[in-house]
């Protein structure tokens, strides 16, 4: 399933629920939750910048790791909708560890 794009069906949808719609296309798509865990802290941020910035370019732009396939977006909104997924899920993988840090700190009491 490609990114949202604010065409077809989601010609109505706002940015909020396009953003909202990738995001779970992802943690359906992949095993994200450990593949966010993974990451260490900006990289998913870093990779949103550039999707932001060069989402639509057919190749990638220099500071894209190689390891990862680089996946040109179809117009400026969907390479909008997959950064801005990605800073959720930056969000989401910062909110995860502070998670295990309270667990921790509450074991030791």
């Amino acid at each position: 399933m490609p990114t949202p794009d604010g065409t077809g069906p989601h010609a109505e949808s706002t940015g909020q629920e396009l953003v909202s719609i990738e995001r779970a296309r992802q943690l359906h798509e992949f095993t994200v939750q450990r593949d966010d865990a993974s990451h260490h802290v900006g990289q998913l941020a870093q990779r949103a910048a550039s999707y932001e910035e060069h989402g639509t370019d057919p190749e990638p732009p220099a500071e894209w790791p190689d390891e990862l396939e680089w996946r040109p977006q179809r117009n400026e909104v969907a390479a909008l909708v997959r950064a801005g997924a990605l800073y959720q899920a930056e969000i989401d993988r910062l909110q995860h560890r502070l998670r295990r840090v309270i667990a921790r700190i509450d074991q030791t009491r």
